[in-house]
């Protein structure tokens, strides 16, 4: 069952690659203005070198108390003592995860079906997209639609795709207990200011 700490963790969750995980500076950025988790997912980096970037992150979420997830490698989330990992479709059945892990699970869903296959398998939350529109990712699900998959998840969702402050906004009031993001920070001149205008946006959703 989430607690209410999991559920504060996954208010912003910054989805971080490679490059952004090595870069300190924008880091520090995110997390002084209220990221609330990281989500390092990296799927062309080996165990080891997945590993070699979530340790530092794990140290600086910690400073900051933040979150961290790690994309898909529940070894590596135990190995760098992140809080949960989050399941792509390449990961490894969540069940069977689920089986061998007590971290936060957490699960990408598109559909109806996803998220009662994750509510099924154990997991502990649900990362639901795309919101909006995201190019390359089809058709987005709207506000409407996102809603009434959130009233029948079962479990708590996360909002993913083409999230901007509006949407987070929208994402809240459809039932969802926080958004994750990419390109919304890792672009913004002002990484700090946006991820305040984002939680901003959020709060009397």
């Amino acid at each position: 069952m989430t607690s209410p700490a999991h559920a504060d963790a996954l208010r912003l969750v910054y989805v971080v690659d490679a490059l952004a995980a090595a870069d300190a500076a924008h880091l520090e950025q995110v997390l002084a203005g209220g990221v609330t988790a990281l989500w390092l997912r990296a799927p062309a980096c080996t165990g080891r070198e997945l590993y070699d970037l979530a340790v530092p992150l794990r140290e600086r979420t910690r400073r900051y108390g933040a979150a961290l997830l790690v994309g898909d490698r529940a070894d590596v989330a135990l190995a760098c003592e992140a809080d949960g990992v989050q399941l792509g479709h390449r990961a490894p059945p969540p069940d069977r995860v689920r089986h061998g892990y007590r971290g936060w699970l957490g699960v990408s869903c598109h559909d109806g079906a996803d998220l009662q296959a994750a509510r099924a398998a154990g997991a502990d939350h649900a990362v639901l997209s795309p919101l909006a529109v995201v190019p390359g990712k089809g058709p987005p699900l709207g506000a409407a639609a996102f809603a009434r998959l959130c009233a029948g998840a079962g479990l708590p969702v996360v909002a993913l795709g083409g999230i901007t402050a509006r949407e987070a906004a929208v994402a809240l009031e459809a039932g969802a207990v926080g958004v994750a993001v990419q390109r919304a920070l890792r672009e913004a001149p002002d990484a700090r200011g946006t991820a305040r205008g984002l939680l901003a946006a959020m709060t009397g959703a």
